[in-house]
């Protein structure tokens, strides 16, 4: 069977933009499979649980952008008891060990406290973008740390529609 050399099928890839399509690529053999993994930017996890974050970023360890869901549907409702887990400290941590270039964090239910967003600001300096969706743990320290310490990451936040700035928490 003839295949084709990396190169060309990392050029191939590059044309193919939908995370559903890259997936069926990754399953035409193993070159194809490990330069999809090389070559991928952005990751969605729909379950903080379903997979290890230090095994994510060995399957794709150039990630500029991840995107990762913790608490169930249903935490929006109550229906959650407290401390349930939902922790962004592992997948932060493991960011940072294995992806300094990342850009782009978006978490979504779940636990993020002020610790974790100082080691974020710490360990990203390129980061342009924090989404937070029902998220909790964190206050405005954690937020002011983002905003400092992270070059390239807008100086607003838009929280439930108000329009909050950093600028006099910098100077």
């Amino acid at each position: 069977m003839p295949y084709f050399p990396d190169e060309v099928v990392e050029h191939i890839l590059g044309f193919v933009s939908s995370h559903r399509d890259r997936d069926a690529a990754s399953l035409v053999c193993h070159v194809w499979y490990r330069i999809e993994g090389l070559t991928r930017r952005s990751v969605f996890i729909s379950n903080c649980y379903a997979v290890r974050p230090e095994r994510v970023h060995a399957r794709f360890p150039c990630l500029r952008s991840l995107t990762v869901k913790g608490k169930p549907r249903f935490a929006d409702f109550n229906l959650v008891p407290a401390g349930w887990g939902a922790s962004a400290e592992p997948w932060v941590d493991a960011c940072a060990r294995a992806c300094p270039g990342l850009e782009e964090l978006r978490l979504k239910r779940m636990v993020v406290t002020d610790g974790c967003l100082n080691h974020l600001a710490h360990s990203f300096p390129n980061l342009r973008s924090l989404v937070l969706v029902s998220c909790e743990g964190f206050s405005t320290d954690g937020l002011a740390t983002i905003a400092t310490n992270c070059r390239g990451f807008s100086r607003s936040l838009t929280y439930k529609g108000v329009r909050w700035s950093f600028e006099a928490v910098i100077g």
